[in-house]
């Protein structure tokens, strides 16, 4: 049982989240897994917008937030299919920065028809180069997510976040590589795959420690059907996964990482963020697509009403 409290989010000052990193078309085939070189047959095909800071807005806005995504696209027709995506989900796309001789990123997923569990194949982006971040898209966000597909974007825009107080939750693997943005973030959320990166085997304490040593005071990494483990100031916390019927985990982690922020900009615990996004996560992974599952708050807060052994009915939003 917890009390939830929220942030003071006004008419004048709505819940306003604002993302910088890559935004991406994805190509998503449900099929078996085969040996190399054999056929199998299609179950189920989707084009959808994909990347880990754009998907993590739509959950966001489904969520009910205010969005902003910073980006660079190029001038091909991917990038067109990208951004009318993003603005149907009501994400804003005026700071995402197109380049004419640039080249949009995708990806091919192929998702297990049995597991749910997913291959990428990707295509990078090619001809965009971050000049500036317009400081006006950061100053009164209540939270700030960043990736680091585009690593100029991702120190420019932690640098301004950091100056202007706005809480950052970063989606990376800590590395000596992004060690000079990360300690600029407040909530870094690894995954699971930083435990073997990272050499630390098993120990989850130790990687949370290694996060702790770049700066975050916040640190969460995901565990996939194990659930999550943070460590934040109050002390470490462990959470299970909810249980559902799989059918598609392209883009839990993205979502797990834009319903965190939500709850963060709430003025949630770190407990209380990492269920609430565990949730978010697993209602995701019961419909094909990185974004076609993604729930509303009141279908969220319904979930985590029958599903958690903790209290979500005092919850005011």
């Amino acid at each position: 049982m917890w009390p939830i409290m929220d942030s003071p989010i006004t008419k004048d000052r709505p819940l306003r989240i604002v993302g910088a990193g890559i935004c991406c078309l994805d190509h998503i085939v449900v099929a078996p897994a085969i040996p190399w070189g054999d056929t199998a047959r299609v179950r189920e095909y989707c084009v959808q917008g994909g990347g880990l800071v754009a998907t993590a807005l739509v959950a966001c806005a489904r969520l009910g937030a205010r969005t902003e995504l910073l980006s660079m696209l190029g001038g091909d027709v991917v990038a067109g299919q990208i951004l009318d995506e993003l603005e149907d989900e009501h994400v804003s796309t005026r700071h995402v920065v197109r380049f004419p001789d640039g080249a949009s990123p995708f990806s091919f997923i192929h998702v297990d028809e049995k597991t749910g569990e997913r291959t990428i194949f990707h295509r990078g982006a090619t001809g965009l180069a971050w000049q500036r971040t317009n400081e006006d898209a950061i100053t009164g966000a209540h939270a700030v997510l960043v990736d680091d597909y585009y690593p100029d974007l991702v120190r420019d825009v932690t640098a301004v976040a950091r100056a202007h107080r706005v809480p950052i939750v970063a989606d990376t693997t800590p590395s000596a590589a992004n060690a000079d943005w990360i300690r600029n973030v407040d909530v870094l959320i690894a995954p699971r795959h930083y435990l073997r990166a990272g050499g630390f085997g098993d120990d989850v304490d130790r990687a949370l420690d290694a996060i702790h040593a770049m700066g975050p005071a916040t640190a969460v990494i995901t565990l996939g059907a194990d659930g999550w483990a943070a460590s934040d100031a109050a002390g470490r916390t462990r959470g299970t996964a909810f249980t559902v019927n799989v059918v598609d985990t392209v883009g839990a982690g993205d979502v797990f990482h834009g319903a965190y922020a939500f709850g963060l900009a709430r003025g949630w615990t770190t407990p209380q963020c990492a269920e609430f996004a565990s949730a978010v996560a697993a209602v995701k992974c019961t419909r094909v697509g990185g974004r076609t599952g993604i729930p509303t708050l009141e279908k969220t807060l319904g979930f985590l009403r029958t599903h958690s052994a903790n209290d979500w009915t005092t919850v005011f939003c």
